[in-house]
């Protein structure tokens, strides 16, 4: 683990992509939902204090698609 003090967020998914992979911000690697730290750089990623792997995925979920319009 990296405790640099910033907690990453998740790379931006497109609304019409066909792939709901996350990616972290802090250095682009696939992370899954039972992991709390990246992968790739062991930083702070958005949900690492979720109480379940469901709650992660879904704070991870509304972090990659906060910018999709609410039409």
């Amino acid at each position: 683990m990296k405790d640099d003090g910033i907690v990453y967020g998740i790379n931006r998914l497109e609304p019409y992509g066909t792939n709901s992979t996350m990616f972290t911000q802090c250095c682009g690697c696939a992370i899954c939902d039972d992991q709390m730290y990246c992968p790739g750089c062991g930083s702070t990623v958005i949900g690492y204090n979720s109480e379940s792997n469901y709650d992660r995925r879904r704070r991870r979920w509304n972090d990659a698609t906060s910018h999709w319009s609410n039409k």
